[in-house]
């Protein structure tokens, strides 16, 4: 070992040291965010929590916003790769299926709206930290660590553009109008607004309330998105079509990710 690889080995020793160190605090943050909410969330008790000193954890993050701003990132990573595996899942049945790509184009929008209402149950933490991005950033974190997020959330509504896009180019949805407010952008907001909104009055079936049915979020959600889609221009045959293939992905377990095994 010559003398270069021996003063370079601490160092990466120290920098994977440290990564690990960083992993270990934000785990132990997004744990009692779990279990006590935003106001459980203290330096303090992420120190108590891993056994180290209180100004260890200044050492990695320079206040709770920071450390806030840092879980909703993670958060939003995780729930972005759950999105692309999900999506290659449904490109592969579709493909398998010999979709007609302008009903493809559809069932990967209703799909998506599907999975956004989903992540309440596939990754509670994330979604309750992507609530509080959306709902509460005003009060959680500083305008700085605001915008050290944003990327995050703008990379979750290009993927959703991506697809309205895509139902456009191929002749699936009418093109955008002329008239002011109608372009890809807004009708992604528009949509990514109402699904928001399904997933904030739906209760998944709480038998406590009349009509329990009708406030499930993935129903109400699928509703939305097939009401847009058909004033998007989508022809009702179209998207009949769609609909029967997304069941068709539901059916075969393949629209959202599969459930752990369990122990």
């Amino acid at each position: 070992m010559g003398t270069s690889d021996m003063d370079t080995e601490p160092v990466g020793r120290r920098a994977r040291n440290r990564a690990a160190r960083h992993d270990q605090l934000l785990a132990a943050a997004g744990e009692l965010v779990g279990e006590h909410g935003l106001d459980g969330l203290t330096m303090q008790a992420v120190a108590d929590r891993v056994d180290c000193a209180v100004g260890t954890i200044y050492t990695y993050f320079a206040s709770k916003s920071s450390l806030v701003a840092a879980l909703q990132t993670a958060a939003l990573q995780t729930l972005m790769t759950t999105y692309h595996r999900c999506a290659e899942q449904w490109d592969q049945a579709l493909a398998e299926a010999d979709t007609d790509e302008s009903v493809a184009s559809l069932v990967r929008i209703m799909a998506f709206g599907q999975l956004f209402v989903a992540g309440a149950h596939i990754h509670p933490r994330e979604f309750e930290l992507l609530q509080l991005t959306i709902t509460a950033r005003d009060q959680t974190t500083t305008s700085e660590d605001r915008l050290a997020v944003l990327p995050h959330v703008l990379a979750i509504l290009a993927e959703a553009r991506v697809l309205i896009d895509a139902a456009m180019e191929g002749g699936a949805l009418a093109p955008v109008s002329a008239r002011s407010g109608d372009d890809s952008l807004r009708r992604t907001l528009r949509w990514a607004g109402g699904l928001e909104g399904a997933y904030m009055i739906g209760n998944n079936g709480n038998p406590a309330l009349p009509e329990p049915d009708a406030f499930d979020a993935g129903a109400l959600a699928q509703m939305l998105t097939e009401d847009v889609l058909l004033a998007w221009g989508a022809p009702s045959r179209t998207l009949e079509i769609a609909v029967e293939r997304l069941e068709r992905l539901r059916a075969g377990r393949v629209l959202l990710p599969a459930e752990p095994s369990p122990a």
